[in-house]
């Protein structure tokens, strides 16, 4: 099955997809039995489970990379999210980068109880970009891109691509579809390979994108529009 694809309901029952998601799962528990909250779409609180398809994103975004304890990740967009907490309890060194205060906030101070090793700030970096001299084995963003203008989604594209050591992994997932309710949702296959090739890196797997053609209401807010997930799992050759 393709790395780089659309979300499907079966991909969760692959079995490093389904350990992973169970992982995380108890992970949550973990913090809830703690009284500690993370967010989900920007909204932080107490939780006890994770919807489907977020779950698509979290447990193939993280059981697909052959990511190391001693690996410096960079997150964007994702602050106090499940994946960053967790990689971050497994000892990755993690910095998050969220233009959200209070969810920076909230991860700091969640590093700081917790003593993981992870980083939390609010710099833009489509305003002040990655340094060349910034490198990192692992970047992930989950279902961040689409909210920015086209050219900014690139733009941070590039940074990152550039930015990953020789070997280094990209995961990125995003809103697709004609129908998906965010502007700057990815559309088509065009859009795909634009953002690809921005990164400058190529497909884990030698493939690009396939899409399964399968929609779904995601958004609560829009339940009459139907769309997808789309992912990419990239590498620095």
């Amino acid at each position: 099955m393709a790395l780089n694809k659309t979300i499907s309901e079966s991909d969760l029952a692959e079995p490093a997809v389904a350990r992973m998601a169970g992982t995380l799962l108890r992970f949550a528990w973990g913090m809830l039995l703690r009284g500690q909250r993370f967010a989900v779409n920007g909204v932080s609180k107490l939780r006890w489970r994770i919807r489907w398809h977020k779950m698509w994103e979290y447990a193939r975004g993280l059981a697909l990379v052959p990511w190391r304890p001693d690996w410096r990740v960079i997150d964007f967009g994702g602050g106090a999210t499940l994946p960053v907490y967790y990689l971050a309890s497994r000892g990755l060194r993690v910095t998050s980068f969220d233009i959200d205060a209070a969810l920076t906030a909230e991860a700091k101070e969640m590093a700081g109880k917790r003593g993981w090793p992870l980083e939390a700030t609010t710099r833009d970096l489509t305003i002040d970009p990655l340094r060349d001299d910034e490198t990192f084995d692992w970047a992930m963003s989950f279902c961040v891109l689409e909210h920015l203008p086209r050219e900014k989604q690139l733009d941070v594209a590039r940074q990152l691509g550039r930015c990953l050591r020789p070997g280094g992994y990209l995961t990125v997932t995003f809103d697709y579809g004609d129908a998906a309710p965010v502007g700057g949702a990815l559309r088509g296959e065009d859009d795909v390979r634009a953002l690809a090739e921005a990164t400058g890196l190529q497909p884990v797997d030698g493939t690009l994108f396939v899409d399964s053609g399968d929609r779904f209401p995601l958004d609560k807010r829009h339940p009459e529009q139907r769309f997808t997930f789309g992912s990419l799992f990239l590498q620095k050759r």
